[in-house]
């Protein structure tokens, strides 16, 4: 009888005791560069990672022209949706920086190294050098915004060609300060075309940036609803099959998301910029002997340490 007594009393507190850690709130991870946390490898699977602050799920989705690897992500915070830059305008690759920045999931993001200009926020901070800051968004890109809350904002290019370039800065100004008087600007990317806005796909116009209407490898981030995002890359179906029309457009990877949810999506850069690392593995078909060395990458993070 005292055997049983105890064996419940041990039960009892095991059970308060599970019950306290999963009532525990998730603390915050800082809002800065600080890698995230390390995660614990008993919470992977081969195509999942789930903890109390996160969830992943991967698969791939193929058609007849492209292999689609998507990863939907759920987190707890948003401080947990972070990115990572190599300083001083030099380049890594993305599996690296995912490795050095504890990711469980990773992207990657608009290699501003190669532009002049844009307005680039990463982790609250403009990047560029004090000689040439990058303050000022481009006239003829879309922009995506990221807030505190992890929620997506973003900011269309005047699709009127006849438009002249001072109110073309002007619109951006004034979108980008009634912004900030209600937010914090965590992340802004100045890269684009804008995929969907407000849950509507947008209009990808003929002549943006980075070959909207072609069918190439590509990288997109969205957003599904509160602290949950979908990231897709589009490899090709063989290996450098780019040059035969395979891939995605704009449009093609716009529906995808769309479909499966996504209010806001965004594209990103981009062709051999194209990779989607998990469990520091590369879960898309690219080699990572062929990934390219980026300025930046966009991962999420556990907010519970395994060490």
């Amino acid at each position: 009888m005292m055997k049983k007594c105890f064996a419940l009393l041990c039960l009892i507190v095991l059970l308060g005791s599970t019950a306290l850690a999963e009532d525990t709130p998730v603390q915050p991870l800082p809002m800065d560069f600080t890698p995230g946390p390390v995660a614990a490898e008993e919470n992977y699977t081969d195509s999942s990672y789930e903890d109390a602050s996160i969830s992943v799920q991967v698969e791939k989705v193929t058609t007849d022209l492209a292999v689609f690897c998507v990863a939907r992500v759920k987190i707890a915070d948003a401080s947990q949706l972070r990115t990572a830059v190599t300083p001083n305008g030099k380049t890594n690759k993305i599996s690296t920086l995912a490795r050095k920045n504890n990711a469980v999931i990773a992207i990657g993001g608009e290699y501003f190294a190669s532009d002049e200009g844009g307005l680039i926020i990463r982790m609250g901070e403009i990047q560029g050098n004090k000689r040439k800051p990058r303050k000022t968004p481009y006239e003829t890109r879309d922009l995506l915004c990221i807030d505190e809350n992890g929620d997506f904002h973003i900011i269309l290019r005047l699709r009127d060609p006849h438009e002249k370039k001072k109110k073309v800065n002007e619109t951006f100004e004034e979108d980008i300060e009634a912004l900030r008087t209600e937010h914090t600007l965590v992340n802004v990317f100045d890269f684009g075309p804008a995929l969907i806005r407000d849950g509507e796909l947008c209009e990808i116009p003929d002549n943006y940036s980075f070959n909207p209407n072609g069918a190439e490898p590509r990288c997109a981030i969205g957003q599904v609803g509160p602290l949950e995002y979908l990231l897709v890359v589009v490899d090709t179906l063989e290996h450098h099959a780019r040059n035969n029309g395979q891939g995605a457009t704009c449009a093609t990877l716009a529906r995808f998301m769309q479909e499966r949810g996504c209010t806001e999506a965004y594209n990103l850069d981009g062709g051999n910029s194209c990779l989607m690392v998990f469990h520091g593995e590369n879960y898309s078909d690219k080699t990572f002997n062929e990934e390219r060395s980026v300025s930046d990458i966009i991962y999420f993070a556990t907010a519970i340490s395994a060490e």
